[in-house]
């Protein structure tokens, strides 16, 4: 691994074909390690760091070596490798407060993508992947506060007589912060933790994007120019691609089927990973912790439950105005009967919203799933809910085909409706932006594309959500025992 890394010459930037090569090369020529690198392996070695090189389970190479933060400093060092100076930093600062927040440090090199503008003023970005370094501790708990402002000086590199290279960019360049100034929105590096970390902290620092131009970090872009290392040389391979900034790696999460809907998780693609070693010998265990943004497609609305809603409501005001024309008093039997009108619309319901729970399963468990439900998405599947438990129940109870039902189960039916309904829309909107996770655990599996049956059902996409038991088979269950529960309710209310 030392030796992959001694490859990148002192370079920032490695082109992704010599970067996948180190990965197939048969025979190594250690001579190129000085006598000094040749020492510090034997040191790593003896200390117990993890030496890790091979490629991960999305197809992309790496190497990495993780130790102590005066391990991790020292390979950096002798090696001569160009990492930011910031990561440098905070590694070295590491060592200061190595006691008082226990974690081990990494250096890694991984191909990351960089997008440039190939065409003046236009939103459409090329890309091109490239291998650079990335320092991290282990537990983002312990990456300690370094101020990156004047930590490196600065030069000139590119005039641009007053035009702004950044000030047209996709909206994937603005999702996170990147450690040269510029025009770019500004977005705090700083994230208040939701959940309890290792060492229970409010808040954690994520690594900075970088801008390269020439094959040199960006430290400044403005009206005047680009604004570089001042200890770079430029290199003349790398400008011709201009201004180069760092993106996310875009990991979406699909549905399966011809009209997949996508989850996508834009990731700080300065991964990040707690290495240990796995059962299986010479394998690295890797648990990855990472910083994401999570954004999904926009889907048509479809409009069939509240459509079914507006149904029965009208023939509500059917069955009112056919009861309200006998001038003779009727019983809550013969009220209930007309409403139904025998049954036959009971069916239309049940058949319209079973389609739809059946057509539209996928769509609601990966919004439950990612936490992306939207409002709208919480009223249909009240809507949905309410409807095909109402009707399924009411066809299951009825006795004869003129729908005689039983008094007692249909007051106890009707008020433990307003109830499950109320119950239904308040816990779906609570849940709506939370991630259940769980869902996947118990009734489906998160394919990768890699994988035989990801192969088989996630097409194009890196992943996919398959589900086991479709969603209108959930709701018949629930449905039914939430009757079996009014029937209950309703046969002690007769027996007092």
């Amino acid at each position: 691994v030392l030796l992959q890394m001694n490859t990148f010459d002192h370079e920032a930037l490695m082109s992704k074909p010599t970067f996948e090569d180190l990965y197939t090369a048969t025979s190594w020529d250690y001579s190129i390690l000085s006598n000094e690198a040749l020492a510090l392996a034997d040191r790593l070695e003896a200390s117990g760091a993890i030496c890790s090189g091979g490629v991960d389970e999305w197809g992309s190479p790496l190497s990495i070596i993780t130790g102590t933060a005066e391990e991790v400093v020292e390979i950096i060092e002798t090696l001569n490798l160009s990492v930011t100076p910031l990561e440098l930093a905070e590694a070295k600062k590491g060592i200061e407060t190595k006691d008082e927040c226990i974690t081990k440090w990494a250096v890694e090199g991984h191909l990351r993508l960089f997008r440039f503008q190939a065409v003046k003023n236009s939103i459409d970005y090329s890309s091109i992947p490239a291998a650079d370094f990335n320092v991290y501790p282990e537990y983002a708990d312990c990456r300690p506060a370094v101020n990156n402002e004047g930590i490196v000086g600065e030069k000139l590199a590119l005039a641009t007589a007053g035009e702004d290279l950044v000030s047209v960019v996709p909206d994937i360049l603005k999702l996170f912060p990147y450690s040269f100034d510029s025009s770019l929105p500004v977005i705090s590096r700083t994230l208040a933790t939701t959940s309890p970390t290792i060492y229970h902290v409010k808040a954690v620092n994520q690594s900075l994007f970088r801008g390269y131009y020439a094959g040199c970090r960006v430290r400044t872009v403005n009206t005047t120019g680009v604004y570089i290392e001042d200890a770079c040389t430029i290199n003349k391979h790398w400008q011709n691609y201009g201004l180069m900034l760092q993106a996310p790696d875009d990991i979406p999460a699909c549905t399966t089927g011809s009209d997949s809907v996508c989850i996508h998780n834009y990731y700080n693609s300065l991964w990040e990973w707690v290495t240990g070693t796995d059962s299986t010998p010479g394998r690295a265990l890797m648990k990855i912790s990472v910083f994401r943004n999570r954004y999904a497609d926009t889907v048509a609305l479809s409009v069939l439950p509240g459509m079914v809603m507006v149904q029965m409501l009208l023939m509500g005001v059917i069955s009112l105005y056919q009861i309200m024309s006998h001038k003779q008093s009727v019983l809550l039997t013969q009220i209930w009967a007309y409403r139904c009108q025998n049954g036959r619309m009971q069916v239309f319901y049940l058949a319209q919203i079973t389609y739809h729970l059946i057509y539209n399963s996928d769509l609601y468990y990966v919004g439950l799933v990612t936490g992306t439900l939207t409002v709208e998405s919480v009223a249909n599947l009240t809507f949905s809910f309410f409807i095909f438990s109402y009707s399924f129940i009411n066809l299951a109870k009825a006795r004869s085909g003129e729908q005689q039902l039983d008094r007692y189960f249909r007051l106890t039916w009707e008020t433990m409706q307003i109830l499950i309904t109320t119950c239904v829309a308040a816990l779906l909107y609570s849940i709506r932006s939370q991630s259940l996770s769980w869902i996947v655990d118990y009734n489906g599996q998160l394919l990768r594309k890699t994988t035989t049956l990801g192969k088989k059902y996630c097409g194009l996409h890196d992943s996919c959500f398959l589900m086991h038991v479709n969603l209108a088979v959930v709701v018949a269950v629930v449905s039914t025992a939430l009757g079996l529960t009014a029937l209950s309710a309703s046969y002690f209310a007769q027996k007092r």
